[in-house]
């Protein structure tokens, strides 16, 4: 996993894209409308949520969106609560009520959330992107074990996964396949190289069931009970350890405090997560 992506907390994954298209639109309060849930939860924090700015919209994973003049209202599709966040924030009507917290944190009663399957997604690039770029790709990808997938660089960076046939001009890279605003497609300015053999395999990308989105880790990382810290996630947890596969994965997840003195990191809490959708 590459660039910043992992600054962005949870289910405000898409909030920073659509407050900046809702800041160069008028304020069109007079022609929408909360409903529903939203409804409920602007009527609760009036003066936090502000008015609305769009009808609602749909994200890729199902959750229901709209834009206020103060941030974003979700409706989350994997546990059927509603939330309000600023960009820093977020109050969540759910089932102890109306609660505060900030992104970067969680409730206990969302790290229990659970699904009654885990949707497995084979990610399918698009054939066009908004970003273009132009660079190589030097290795198969760390991040995605498939064998049409690449680790590849513009100028320093690393670009992880990107993914393209053998003998194409062109492969597309991609962060969070929730969010269309990280697909780049990279102009190759050398040939692919000959693909590893895959040995191994383990998604690329994971949404549990709390909305909290994780994506490999491909560098050097740490350990937790003798296993690798595998995927870094949106809520500040990290996910030690593969995907156990059943009828519904689960991942073992941990908050992470300070070195020991003995250079192990504190382990503050820990739960065992349902995934909502994995990405191969």
């Amino acid at each position: 996993m590459s660039r910043l992506w992992l600054s962005i907390a949870g289910f405000a994954l898409v909030f920073a894209g659509l407050l900046q298209t809702a800041a160069a639109a008028p304020d069109v309060q007079g022609s929408c409308q909360f409903v529903l849930g939203f409804k409920t939860l602007h009527d609760l924090i009036p003066n936090v949520v502000g008015n609305c700015l769009t009808d609602v919209q749909y994200a890729a994973n199902g959750d229901a969106l709209q834009t206020t003049t103060n941030g974003l209202m979700v409706w989350r599709k994997a546990d059927n609560y509603t939330a309000f966040t600023d960009g820093y924030r977020t109050w969540v009507n759910g089932p102890l009520g109306l609660q505060e917290r900030l992104n970067t944190q969680r409730f206990a009663w969302e790290k229990a959330a659970t699904v009654d399957k885990t949707q497995v997604i084979e990610f399918v690039p698009p054939q066009t992107t908004a970003k273009q770029a132009s660079g190589e790709c030097f290795a198969s990808s760390a991040a995605a074990t498939r064998s049409d997938a690449w680790r590849c660089m513009v100028g320093n960076s690393i670009y992880d996964p990107c993914f393209g046939s053998q003998g194409s001009s062109e492969v597309v890279c991609v962060d969070n396949p929730l969010d269309s605003n990280t697909y780049v497609t990279l102009n190759l300015t050398k040939p692919l190289p000959a693909p590893s053999p895959v040995t191994e395999t383990h998604p690329w990308f994971l949404q549990l069931a709390d909305g909290t989105v994780c994506g490999f880790l491909t560098g050097a990382t740490g350990g937790v009970d003798g296993e690798r810290i595998n995927y870094g996630c949106s809520d500040g947890w990290v996910v030690v350890g593969l995907p156990q596969k059943d009828t519904v994965w689960t991942v073992h997840e941990v908050l992470l405090g300070p070195l020991s003195e003995s250079g192990v990191p504190e382990v503050k809490e820990s739960a065992i997560a349902n995934i909502a959708i994995a990405w191969e």
